[in-house]
């Protein structure tokens, strides 16, 4: 009994603890002018982007620029596993801070990345600054749901990547029945600086005191100007956010778009005025399409809980896609040959009050069109959904359907 009310008493500790230090934390100022409402008016301009479409294209081009480093390297990744790929990018890492460069990471310290403890400790003992994000171990506290999804990389101020993408040796080499599909983005250009705050951000909740703090938010960027002018908006969005400024941005995109809207996403699990969102953007006659996994990365029940969602879009004249061919893990949306965003957010509840996420916005037609072109190539491994589908489930479909979604918040 004493032992249980000693544990008690501690475990409350550690709560009051969080939540004190929580209310210290105050969001810095350019960080509160990213959470904006979708809008070309807070875009930057003069940028250019690459887009990845698996991560075999995207690492040669990341250790190219790592390589090329030469003011710092801003290095955060929700997965950075300890296997051969983690240990190709870290080395490159390693070797620069060996140069004399300032390197910094930030890792998730979710419950499977304990086990890899050693492989960031040893880091540090090449001049690597290394933060562990929200620690669950060795007491949990009330805020231990609350995960950093984002991959955002900075170099020198005006390189930059977001997008979907870890850094684990399972993204190169697939799943038992085909490749993994994502979509990342490599940006050159002032939106590198807004992406470059996000991470600042993440650092002081992580820490007090940044070394090079001064040299990094007052880096001159020396990027060229290139013929691709990409305004872009980066939005971020915390589990602090009473409304979360990527959910209230793809809801804004759902009204706005007249002709066609297109979504990627590995998991649909969508709040109530998104879902809505959706339904009326296809009742009013857009071409909306939705494609998501057939089978699951993780669990099963993940799969029959997304499904169960997919009643009121079907009912819309919403297009639902089952991609079958391997995992599709990309979290992309494109309309209108307008706007298209890129980014570590799913749809789901998680990622809408639990997680940290980042978000490019793009208000570019060519980078809108090679998005629809990429949603068009993936629906040759796609098999679309008949709105009578939801009436011939099977009885075990039904069932898991309606077992699991009492449990949507929690997957």
């Amino acid at each position: 009994m004493i032992i249980i009310f000693i544990c008690a008493i501690i475990l409350i500790g550690a709560i009051v603890c969080d939540i004190v230090r929580r209310k210290q934390y105050k969001p810095s100022a350019q960080l509160r002018e990213l959470k904006q409402s979708l809008s070309p008016e807070h875009a930057t301009q003069g940028n250019s982007i690459e887009t990845y479409t698996n991560i075999s294209q995207l690492i040669p081009s990341l250790l190219r620029d790592i390589d090329c480093a030469k003011e710092y390297v801003l290095f955060q990744f929700f997965k950075f596993e300890k296997d051969s790929l983690g240990m190709v990018v870290r080395e490159a890492l390693m070797k620069k801070a060996q140069d004399g460069v300032p390197v910094y990471v930030i890792y998730d310290a979710f419950p499977g990345s304990i086990v890899n403890h050693s492989f960031f400790r040893e880091m540090k003992l090449y001049g690597i600054e290394v933060h562990r994000y929200n620690p669950v171990l060795p007491i949990p506290s009330a805020y231990s749901n609350n995960r950093n999804h984002r991959k955002i990389v900075v170099i020198d101020g005006h390189i930059g990547y977001v997008g979907g993408m870890n850094i684990a040796e399972r993204y190169l080499k697939g799943v038992h029945n085909g490749d993994w599909r994502d979509t990342h983005l490599r940006i050159e250009g002032a939106a590198c600086q807004q992406l470059q705050q996000v991470f600042m951000d993440d650092w002081r909740k992580q820490s007090t005191t940044t070394p090079h703090d001064t040299t990094l938010h007052h880096a001159t960027p020396h990027y060229t100007i290139h013929q691709a002018q990409c305004p872009i908006q980066i939005i971020a969005s915390d589990p602090e956010d009473s409304t979360p400024p990527i959910l209230q941005a793809m809801i804004e995109m759902a009204n706005s778009t007249k002709q066609y809207l297109y979504i990627q996403s590995p998991y649909f699990l969508p709040p109530k005025p998104l879902q809505e969102a959706l339904c009326e953007a296809a009742k009013r006659g857009v071409d909306v399409r939705l494609m998501i996994p057939k089978r699951g990365d993780r669990s099963i029940f993940i799969s029959y809980a997304s499904r169960s969602y997919l009643k009121p879009l079907l009912a819309a004249g919403v297009k639902v896609y089952f991609h079958t061919f391997g995992f599709i893990h990309a979290k992309a949306w494109v309309a209108d040959d307008k706007i298209a965003t890129v980014g570590s957010s799913n749809i789901d509840f998680r990622s809408f009050t639990q997680s940290s996420e980042v978000n490019a916005f793009v208000y570019d037609t060519i980078f809108a069109q090679k998005m629809r072109q990429i949603f068009e190539q993936d629906m040759w491994y796609c098999d679309m959904i008949p709105q009578e589908w939801w009436q011939q489930r099977s009885f075990k479909e039904r069932l898991l359907q309606v077992i699991v979604k009492p449990f949507a918040h929690l997957l």
